[in-house]
């Protein structure tokens, strides 16, 4: 689907480094053609707000942004949905999806000689960057997986 993946830590601010997202693919002459912001809580309307902020102001033009958070916080929701409809109608396709609804999904889409290595592959960005409850919280996931 895409050329190159490239990804940062979730918890590295993207600005310093000119990425529109924390995942960001790239079709085959370079361009970002689809942004990801992973979270590990709840979006909030700035989280959108500074978002396609980046993408507005990017010399990288953008057409795709997802949000993969576990949810939007609830006192927000309506604000971040109207604004979710503005970004549309202005030419960003802007979409929230859970996060695990999200991992499912990829996982249940591998072949099955892939899954192992996506495991392993979480494993070592965890402990390569990730928060150490997010390195218990992984390893939870895996010793109750059978």
């Amino acid at each position: 689907i895409f050329e190159s993946v490239t990804s940062q830590g979730v918890n590295e601010a993207d600005s310093p480094t000119g990425a529109l997202g924390d995942i960001m693919c790239l079709d085959d002459s370079g361009k970002t053609v689809l942004a990801i912001e992973v979270m590990d809580r709840d979006l909030t309307l700035a989280d959108v707000r500074d978002s396609t902020r980046k993408v507005r102001y990017s010399e990288d033009p953008l057409e795709d942004l997802v949000f993969a958070a576990p949810g939007i916080r609830s006192d927000q929701e309506d604000e971040v949905r109207e604004n979710f409809e503005t970004v549309w109608a202005s030419g960003l396709n802007i979409n929230h999806v859970d996060v695990l609804d999200l991992a499912n999904s990829t996982f249940v889409l591998l072949p099955e000689e892939w899954r192992p290595r996506l495991l392993r592959e979480i494993g070592m960005e965890l402990d390569g960057r990730g928060d150490h409850i997010h390195r218990r919280a992984w390893r939870d996931v895996l010793l109750n997986a059978g």
